[in-house]
């Protein structure tokens, strides 16, 4: 059973001898109604803020649900990111050994390829060097050959020369004697006499 308080102020009680002093009784009922009243006021104020705040607390609830599962994906989305992060890590870095590799062996073969170069090149050389040796050669022996044979030439002309000259100088004169005459040879082609 609820009580108001117009339901204290309104309660009469029977008057009996001996009884309760009726202005005191009164009084005491309208003090009492009015603190009933107040605790009434208070109490569907505080089963409001109890209301408000129930719901504030839900609202509250349901954001830390919220902010929890958004921390959670966070951290699956950080995990993710840095499990990524890692892979494209690993595959550069993988990538990055292959192209060194790549390139240590290009040089390697590059290397090598010079090298062989350098070598035909020195072989060539060589030969070149010989040919030149070679065919400095065949010309000096054919230069000391042409000498020796043109000397002899001009010795069997400055010989044949000197019978000649012998014999006219015998026929002019028979005096016996024999006049020597000195040869020069020149390169160029043409003897001299003296």
């Amino acid at each position: 059973m609820s009580i108001s308080p117009k339901d204290i102020k309104k309660t009469d009680f029977r008057k009996a001898f001996r009884g309760y002093d009726a202005n005191e009784v009164d009084a005491f009922l309208e003090t009492l109604s009015l603190r009933f009243e107040r605790l009434v006021e208070d109490n569907a104020n505080l089963s409001e803020k109890a209301r408000n705040l129930s719901t504030d607390l839900e609202v509250y609830k349901e954001n830390e649900s919220t902010l929890q599962k958004a921390i959670v994906k966070a951290q699956d989305i950080t995990e993710e990111v840095i499990n990524n992060a890692k892979k494209k890590a690993e595959n550069i870095i993988k990538e990055a050994e292959l192209n060194s590799q790549k390139l240590f062996q290009d040089m390697e073969k590059e290397i090598l390829n010079k090298k062989h170069e350098l070598e035909e090149i020195k072989l060539r050389n060589d030969k070149l060097v010989e040919d030149v040796k070679l065919f400095f050669l065949e010309k000096l022996n054919e230069m000391e050959e042409f000498i020796k044979n043109r000397n002899i030439y001009s010795m069997e002309l400055t010989h044949v020369r000197l019978k000649d000259e012998i014999k006219e100088d015998s026929d002019d004169e028979i005096t016996g004697e024999v006049k020597l005459k000195k040869v020069s040879i020149n390169t160029t082609g043409s003897g001299t006499t003296e």
